[in-house]
């Protein structure tokens, strides 16, 4: 096989391979390092094998890779060792004037390398793969034109074809190895030609065209595998049957009930696709429903609305307040479920916001230093304290997920808010119990108006509670 051919048609998958490492880090970094300064070959062998691209526009010369030299220029080799440009950061475009690193992951040079590499291959692998759902809609390999294309293809390759992929993509990963003297584990050879005797700004202009192509690449792929599951079809394949504006939107509405208050038009069980008003009596996957009546009952709290029935049964149900009707568009088990943690959550921070502010401290300098509770987060911050205090509030909120969710699909006899904590407490008679809850739910209600106003007037007073 004429390898030399085989490596002109890939060369523009991969003429930008060399990237800038020095221009990922900070400033500091930048500084430290050594232009000339280039990881060893057996170093990079070793950190290779996770990193060597998968790219098969340079499949053709896998089964040579191993015993082939990759040119390399001497010429620029020197030059990039004597270099002094310091441009802007390659893959860093504006408005962003830095690398894009909010959590810090790359704070090390080494963190920075393998960050490097994983999105520079994941970019490869994402624009092959965008034009892997393009072209079969174009073109054919002979023997493959009953196979599927996208998402079906993965049932419609044989077993001997999977063997060959795998095998192919395996020596590729195996085999190849970036050159020595390259700029780093993802420099391959492939395509330097074309980057000899480029001025740097150019370079780095082009590896930031490959980084975001490649980014551009990951978005993309990941909007067509779901177009492809969602209707079943290729999102190519698609434009010669639905045309560019794809199916209606229908598709995505056809089958929700149009409710307002307690009255939905939803189709009739005959299977008919005409619509008439109906009563929602109850919640859940299943409705039943009913004509509207002629005299229907009213809530008590809005006389103009009709009683929202989904309330019945409920602690405090009994006033049928929901004008807006969102206990039509959400379950009263979810609905009750935020209200009481909203409730319980304001109801801590009322209390500690006011023994905050009239002087009570757990014991400590870093707790004694605040000197109100405008200023105890930023000051709860500086000392380290709301990592391991958000970390702790994660895991209980985990648990409260795991409840909800166990509780909302029937798995175990759940009650919204119940997190089988004190309920040893609640009264046995069940009149009660039922007032207990109500209380729960009004002081709950109550501390949500109160700490929005506690908050609002303390900042804007500027002094602690009582102000």
């Amino acid at each position: 096989m004429d390898f030399a051919a085989i490596a002109s048609l890939g060369a523009p998958a991969a003429a930008f391979v060399p990237q800038g490492g020095h221009h990922l880090r900070h400033g500091a970094a930048v500084g430290s390092s050594k232009a000339g300064e280039r990881p060893s070959t057996a170093a990079a062998g070793q950190a290779c094998s996770g990193f060597a691209t998968a790219g098969l526009a340079a499949a053709g010369i896998v089964a040579g890779a191993a015993v082939l030299r990759p040119r390399v220029s001497a010429r620029r080799t020197e030059r990039k060792a004597s270099t002094e440009y310091r441009g802007p950061m390659v893959g860093v475009c504006l408005p962003l004037t830095e690398k894009f690193d909010p959590l810090d992951l790359g704070n090390t040079d080494a963190k920075m390398d393998r960050y490097t590499a994983v999105e520079i291959k994941h970019g490869r692998i994402s624009m092959i793969a965008v034009m892997g759902y393009i072209l079969p809609e174009v073109f054919r390999f002979p023997g493959c034109e009953d196979f599927k294309s996208g998402l079906g293809a993965l049932g419609s390759i044989p077993l001997e074809g999977w063997i060959q992929l795998v095998a192919l993509i395996g020596a590729h990963e195996a085999l190849v190895k970036p050159r020595e003297g390259g700029m780093g584990i993802y420099d391959f050879g492939l395509g330097t030609e074309l980057l000899v005797d480029q001025p740097d700004e150019e370079i780095e202009r082009k590896q930031t065209v490959e980084r975001n192509n490649g980014r551009l690449a990951m978005v993309a792929i990941l909007g067509l595998m779901w177009q492809d599951g969602t209707f079943g079809q290729n999102p190519i394949a698609m434009l010669k049957t639905e045309g560019f504006w794809g199916p209606g939107t229908d598709y995505f509405v056809r089958n929700i009930g149009i409710c307002q208050g307690n009255m939905c038009a939803l189709p009739t069980r005959g299977g008919k696709t005409c619509l008439r008003a109906t009563d929602q009596l109850s919640e859940g996957m299943f409705i039943e429903i009913e004509t509207y009546p002629e005299n229907p009952e009213m809530s008590p709290a809005v006389p103009f609305l009709r009683y929202p029935r989904v309330l019945k049964g409920w602690a405090g149900g009994e006033k049928g307040f929901d004008p807006l009707g969102v206990t039509d568009a959400l379950p009263v088990y979810l609905v009750r479920e935020a209200e009481l943690k909203h409730g319980r959550i304001c109801m801590l921070a009322t209390l500690g916001w006011i023994a905050t502010d009239l002087g009570a401290r757990f014991p400590g300098e870093k707790f004694q230093a605040v000197q109100n509770s405008v200023e105890a987060h930023d000051k709860m911050v500086e000392a380290g304290i709301m990592g391991p205090f958000l970390g702790a509030i994660a895991t209980v909120e985990l648990y409260s997920l795991w409840l909800i969710l166990k509780g909302n699909f029937g798995e175990i006899v759940r009650e919204s808010g119940d997190y089988f904590v004190g309920k040893q407490f609640m009264p046995k008679d069940p009149e009660k119990e039922n007032d207990m809850r109500l209380k729960e739910l009004e002081n709950g209600r109550l501390a949500m108006l109160a700490f929005s106003g506690i908050c609002t007037q303390a900042v804007i007073t500027g002094k602690p509670f009582p102000f």
